[in-house]
């Protein structure tokens, strides 16, 4: 007799890594996240923001530089440089605040 096992949809994910975070408004200032210890950022968006990677706390854009990103699911890889911390900052690129949802792993 063989035996099998189920996985209950509150068990998936469990020590795998992901750590939802709570949705934050991008506004007309710059803001930022902490992603230091994590490998890759997901993102859901319901607008366009600028983006970028800084290892400084103050959040900080430049909207004639910084990189872009669309409505939509995202999945950032975090640039790591030895011991220095790593901050995602954003701001909205239109005149409406926007929803970002993000998924640390």
């Amino acid at each position: 007799m063989t035996s099998s096992s189920t996985t209950s949809i509150n068990d998936v994910g469990t020590n795998s890594g992901f750590a939802v975070q709570t949705a934050v408004t991008v506004g007309s200032s710059a803001g930022s996240s902490n992603v230091t210890t994590v490998a890759a950022v997901i993102v859901h968006l319901s607008a366009e923001i600028y983006y970028n990677f800084s290892a400084s706390a103050t959040a900080a854009i430049s909207t004639g530089n910084d990189l872009k990103l669309a409505a939509g699911l995202h999945t950032l890889v975090v640039p790591k440089s030895g011991t220095t911390l790593q901050y995602l900052n954003y701001q909205r690129v239109g005149s409406s605040d926007v929803t970002m949802r993000l998924v640390l792993q």
